[in-house]
């Protein structure tokens, strides 16, 4: 598990040290840069598996290929084998080197045999990859600059603002679809000139006769629908296998793994599995803001099953205050805190990587908008016109969001005398959740909140044989009544122990909010009554992208943080004292965020 940062083309290649640099939380085990014709590349590493010859960047053994890597192939031992077998030579065992090699048989096409998650950049010095894996678990954001001629990558936005070069205007559309739906769509940021590769896609940049760059985007083969049988046990029986399969291949490295177990159906799986036929212990660990939050009863009963070494934490609305300007730049988002962020530092004295149950409610139908997504369609509907009502907005402001409204209605099902609960209304916000929620809203903040600490996150539901599963699954096998994950509940109860499966699969979810969410309403309430509003008189030039208190304050650390600081705390920032304090650093922020006056970049 790595940070990768690089520059290509024709501009200034000496920042390159410094955006490594910036990634050094996500690789305290090692940092490298290289020089590779047309490319500049770095990167930093988290050793788990083969120390010695995982050292990047790893150039192939005639030099031609320079490659950094940002992740984990779970079956690198499979491809290893099939690569040795055709010929290929091998210095250590460690993943890196088998994507170079695979690279360097089957070209772009190679990643079609891994399974994992991944990002990288590999360059023959005249040309430059950048890929992603099939969700998006590993972030990879990149710019073009130099009228066209550079491009700047890198794992995060703080190395990419490292390089001079890159503009810090905000993408108001951005910004708009976080507070419409509180997620970005289309692989924006939140920054005009920085996007993201999209997931499942592989981008060949190339420079044409007058030096500017060419993309061109390939994305992964589709994979058809499976065929699956009617009958509900020998659906379990499948997907208890194909899960067990994941649990198995991400549970491995060569250090301590550990898992987040809050007591619900998705982690008590991979605890259950993860403890099948291993001798030593697995560390646990639960988060909850008072010890008698049910959230920890339930996950220690699992702990104390399955013999793990049981961890508990617990947060308080205070430290999420107190938390909070740091988080907006570990997250590098307009967000509070997360169970991620506010959990790793207490798995990284035990663990070098944890599992975690995330994208078992996108690919199983886990939430509330799957079972009501009429519902949930007329919310996004009515915070999109209160927003638009409040003024000072652009249609291109605007344009995705709307387009996004409309696509979830049908342009109107309602209207045309059609249930709006129907299956078809269900079956777009299934693959809204899992295409854009799921990247966006979920995977950045769990792989920057654990990675700030130098923990590797591993999501087992997250495999492709999982996700062919689950999205040929018919919906009486998602949702039944108010039953949500009716295939997944079912394997619960095949694997965990009678009255334990009871408690678990009968369990109603968000029966009592989290830590995070009653924490973050207690913030809510302190921000009202202790952070003091901006002067009415000057209106906030970004008024129509936030709703409360908490969204505004953390829009304006974040403008503050990364448009005024490059992704850096300024000295001394304190919450409370935002808008006394830091008042006129702030209000130059936001000319530079809203204007791209050059002068912010320096």
């Amino acid at each position: 598990m790595c940070g990768i940062a690089g520059i290509f083309g024709a501009g200034d290649s000496s920042p390159i040290q410094a955006m490594t640099s910036r990634l050094a939380h996500r690789g305290p085990d090692g940092l490298g840069v290289i020089h590779h014709g047309a490319a500049h590349l770095g990167a930093t590493r988290l050793s788990l598996v083969d120390f010695e010859h995982g050292v990047q960047p790893i150039v192939s053994d005639d030099g031609r290929l320079a490659l950094v890597f940002n992740g984990e192939i779970y079956n690198h031992d499979d491809r290893r084998r099939a690569l040795t077998a055709s010929g290929a030579g091998f210095r250590g065992r460690c993943d890196t080197e088998v994507l170079l090699r695979a690279f360097e048989r089957d070209g772009p096409a190679c990643v079609e045999s891994l399974e994992g998650m991944w990002a990288f950049a590999i360059s023959d010095g005249d040309r430059l990859w950048l890929g992603r894996d099939p969700f998006g678990i590993k972030p990879l954001v990149y710019a073009v600059v130099d009228d066209g001629r550079t491009l700047i990558f890198a794992s995060e936005l703080k190395a990419l603002l490292a390089h001079p070069a890159v503009p810090r205007r905000l993408d108001r559309s951005a910004l708009f679809d976080q507070a419409v739906f509180g997620f970005i769509l289309h692989h924006k940021t939140y920054f005009a000139a920085i996007r993201e590769v999209p997931p499942s896609t592989l981008i060949d940049v190339s420079r044409g006769a007058d030096g500017r760059l060419r993309l061109t985007s390939r994305r992964h083969s589709p994979v058809p629908p499976l065929d699956l049988p009617s009958d509900g046990e020998a659906i379990a029986e499948m997907l208890l296998e194909r899960l067990r399969q994941s649990v198995h291949e991400q549970r491995e490295a060569d250090h301590p793994v550990g898992a987040y177990l809050s007591g619900g159906v998705d982690s008590s799986l991979l605890v259950a599995l993860m403890t099948e036929g291993r001798r030593e212990p697995v560390h646990t660990f639960a988060s909850a803001d008072t010890p008698q939050h049910p959230d920890l009863a339930m996950a220690r009963g699992v702990a104390e099953h399955f013999r793990t070494v049981h961890h508990e934490h617990l947060v308080c609305s205070r430290d999420l205050l107190d938390a909070l300007p740091s988080a907006v730049v570990n997250l590098e988002s307009t967000a509070p805190s997360s169970i991620a962020e506010i959990a790793a530092p207490r798995l990284r004295p035990h663990v070098k990587a944890a599992l975690c149950g995330d994208g078992a409610d996108e690919l199983f139908a886990g939430y509330i908008m799957h079972a009501q997504p009429d519902r949930w369609l007329h919310v996004y509907g009515e915070r999109y016109n209160r927003l638009v009502r409040g003024g000072g907005l652009s249609p291109a402001d605007v344009a995705d969001a709307l387009a996004m409204v409309k696509a979830l209605a049908a342009k109107g099902l309602a209207a045309k005398g059609q249930d709006p609960d129907s299956q078809e209304l269900r079956d777009r916000f299934y693959r809204f959740y899992l295409d854009d929620q799921l990247t966006s809203g979920h995977l950045r903040r769990w792989d920057l909140g654990t990675m700030t600490h130098g923990l590797e996150l591993r999501v087992p539901y997250l495999s492709k044989p999982l996700r062919d599963f689950a999205s040929s699954l018919s919906w009486d096998q998602r949702i039944r009544g108010r039953v949500t994950k009716v295939a997944l509940r079912a394997v619960a109860r095949r694997i965990l122990p009678p009255p334990l499966a009871d408690a678990i699969v009968e369990r109603r979810k968000y029966a009592a909010p989290s830590a995070y969410v009653r924490s973050t309403r207690v913030l809510d309430r302190y921000l009202r009554l202790h952070v003091p509003e901006r002067d009415t008189s000057d209106p906030h030039p970004l008024r129509a992208c936030f709703a409360t208190p908490v969204e505004r304050c953390t829009l304006d650390l974040f403008v503050l943080c990364f448009v005024g600081h490059g992704g850096h705390l300024p000295d001394g920032l304190d919450v409370r004292e935002l808008y006394r304090r830091h008042r006129d650093d702030l209000a130059d922020a936001l000319v530079v965020a809203t204007s791209g006056d050059a002068l912010g970049r320096a």
